[in-house]
């Protein structure tokens, strides 16, 4: 494959690497997007479960505790927290919970509802807590859902705001001496009280491990992943015999620009485009053309016809080929005549050159016909010098030689 094609080829690929790199890191960050978002549904539903709870608490078990108390069939100073405190009621029904957690293989949440001013001391905020209760008072927005990091171990930490307080709340929470007796001895008089109705007592804490989200959807992105990297080997595949097809069907197309049909040596084309070359790019060195002519070439066509003359010029360019130097380059510059561009050191070694080829071509057998001989004229470019100036003393060479009896080696 030509430089060309293998720096179009080295481009396409960095490119699709860039491509496929790109596309995995979206697509890893969506997948990543779309754990977080079914833990946060998860949450979401918890949340709706335990006010759910809380409600049917407030809703359902404490207004028939009031009802038992107005028919004194209760004492009014009854308080027991396993069935009139939601926070209490809400704490043990989630330990059962992670119980269950637990039996499945699950890891345990950590949910608390904390308070600045809690019952129990086991429900007293921290100082993050305390900050983010003071906001939700004060109606501004907060940082209260965030991925957090613990070990190796990864979270989605929330934090929601409890109901405010009502009327009905300050029977427990105003004053020691309205709140029930049980409830006083239990907690002291001092825990839980001086609340104000509309004030949001407390947060809900929770930390919701993503294990489970995060091992499903690394499933689902490894099988995506899988799926783009088959493609774009396929797609890699395709483009590389894409490429190597045009790459070959550009060969053919130099080589009908370049190479004799013929003799399948390079032509006159590829030799101008060639001496322009050797003339700009390489001055420093000793350059020499060399030219070759058949000698009475016309005569072997009109005694033994132009297929013989074909075969002639064929089996010469054969043994030309393989006599020229590592550093020669050899065209057919016209019907019967021939160039040979080369870079050595003297003219001595030029000549001695000349001279094998003249006498390799002597003695070779050619179909049909004796002998067959060639003229040649050699000369060295001069530094500074045109192409055109190097072409025509080199041609007068070779004229000369056919002058001087032909079968010979002239040099300018």
């Amino acid at each position: 494959m030509s430089k060309y094609y293998i720096k179009i080829l080295r481009n396409i690929y960095i490119f699709l690497a860039f491509l496929f790199l790109v596309i995995l890191y979206m697509s890893y960050t969506m997948y990543r997007g779309l754990a977080i978002e079914e833990n946060h549904a998860k949450v979401q539903d918890l949340i709706m479960h335990n006010k759910a709870l809380r409600l049917y608490v407030g809703k359902t078990i404490k207004p028939v505790i009031y009802d038992l108390q107005k028919r004194e069939l209760l004492s009014k100073d009854y308080f027991d927290p396993k069935i009139l405190s939601s926070t209490y009621i809400t704490r043990h029904v989630m330990q059962e919970y992670n119980k269950q957690r637990q039996k499945n293989n699950m890891e345990m949440l950590k949910y608390k509802i904390v308070s600045d001013n809690p019952r129990n001391l086991k429900n007293k905020t921290n100082e993050k807590e305390s900050k983010l209760l003071k906001l939700f008072n004060e109606g501004k927005k907060c940082d209260c859902q965030k991925v957090i990091t613990k070990g190796s171990k990864e979270y989605i930490y929330y934090a929601v705001p409890t109901a405010k307080n009502k009327d009905s709340c300050m029977k427990c929470h105003s004053t020691a001496d309205k709140a029930p007796k049980d409830l006083v001895k239990m907690y002291g008089n001092k825990n839980g009280f001086g609340e104000k109705v509309d004030n949001i007592r407390g947060i809900m804490s929770i930390e919701m491990p993503l294990k489970q989200e995060k091992l499903k959807m690394q499933k689902l992105y490894f099988i995506f992943a899988g799926m783009i990297s088959l493609i774009f080997i396929l797609v890699s595949i395709i483009i590389y015999f894409f490429i190597k097809k045009l790459n070959l069907k550009d060969k053919k197309l130099l080589n009908q620009i370049n190479i004799d049909s013929l003799t399948n040596i390079y032509n006159r084309h590829k030799f101008n485009k060639d001496m322009d070359n050797f003339i700009f790019s390489k001055r420093d060195e000793n350059i020499y053309l060399m030219m070759l002519d058949i000698d009475f070439f016309k005569n072997i066509n009109d005694t033994y016809g132009h297929a013989t003359g074909d075969l002639v010029l064929e089996k010469l360019c054969t043994t030309v080929t393989n006599t020229i130097r590592e550093n020669d380059i050899f065209y057919r510059i016209g019907g019967e005549e021939f160039a040979i561009i080369s870079s050595f050191n003297n003219n001595e070694n030029e000549m001695i050159f000349a001279k094998k080829i003249n006498q390799i071509i002597r003695n070779q057998k050619f179909s049909k016909i004796e002998q067959v001989t060639v003229s040649i004229g050699f000369t060295k470019l001069i530094k500074g010098e045109s192409f055109l100036s190097f072409y025509e003393r080199c041609d007068k060479a070779l004229y000369n030689a056919k002058e001087n009896g032909r079968d010979c080696i002239e040099t300018l």
